[in-house]
C-alpha cells in the first residue's frame, strides 16, 4: 500500500534541523522568564503562541537550518567555540519588546545590551568566520529571548521586575521543533 508521500503532490516531510550558539539560562533565570511571559499572558494581551521554558534562549549566532546539519559544519562550530576565552559576566533582560515580521514574536531583552555580551557575540562570530563557518542574521545582537510567536500587535515596554541573568557558559544547539533541544557542545567562561 503506497505511503501518502508516494503519492503525486505530496512531498514527504523533512527534519528540519536549526543550529545555533546560544546562552541557555539557569533553572532560576528560566523560571523568572516564565513567571515574567505568565504575567504578560495573564493580563490577555498580546495573543499568540506562547514558547513553553524549555525552549527559553538567547541566540549567540545562527549557523543555519539544515536536513541535517553537516559534520564538517559542526565539527568546524566546535573547534570555533573552543577558541573563545572570556569571563563570566551577569545582565539584566529589563524590556519587553517585539520585531515587526509575518509572525512577530514577542520577547524580553535588554534596553542597552551589556558589553560582556556584544563582546561575546563578536568573539564567537569572529572565530567562526576563521573556520570558514558562515551565520545568518544581522552582525548586530539585538539580545533577546522569544516568550511569544505569532503575536497580533507589536509590544514595547518595560519589564515590570527585570530578570538578572548570570552567565558562566554558553552552548551550541541542534533544535528540531518540536523535539527538545540537543546541546552539542558546552563551552564555559572563564
Amino acid at each position: 500500500m503506497p505511503m501518502q508521500g508516494d503519492l503525486p503532490g505530496f512531498a514527504p516531510v523533512r527534519a528540519t534541523h536549526n543550529l545555533f550558539f546560544a546562552l541557555s539560562p539557569a533553572a532560576a533565570t528560566r523560571a523568572a522568564i516564565a513567571a515574567a511571559a505568565d504575567a504578560l499572558r495573564a493580563e490577555g494581551d498580546p495573543r499568540g503562541r506562547w514558547l513553553k521554558p524549555p525552549r527559553y534562549h538567547l541566540t549567540l549566532q545562527f549557523l543555519g537550518t539544515f536536513e541535517q546539519p553537516p559534520a564538517d559544519l559542526v565539527a568546524r562550530a566546535v573547534a570555533a567555540a573552543a577558541q573563545v576565552s572570556l569571563p563570566t559576566f551577569d545582565f539584566k533582560l529589563d524590556v519587553v519588546g517585539s520585531f515587526g515580521a509575518r509572525s512577530m514574536p514577542v520577547w524580553l531583552g535588554c534596553q542597552e545590551p551589556p558589553p560582556a555580551l556584544l563582546q561575546l557575540h563578536d568573539a564567537l562570530g569572529a572565530a567562526l568566520a576563521r573556520l570558514g563557518c558562515r551565520t545568518h542574521g544581522t552582525s548586530r545582537l539585538v539580545p533577546h529571548v522569544t516568550i511569544l510567536r505569532d503575536a497580533e500587535r507589536a509590544l514595547r515596554q518595560p519589564l515590570a521586575r527585570p530578570i538578572a541573568w548570570h552567565v558562566d557558559e554558553f552552548v551550541l544547539v541542534d533544535s528540531r521543533p518540536p523535539d527538545p533541544y540537543r546541546v552539542v557542545g558546552r563551552w564555559p567562561l572563564a
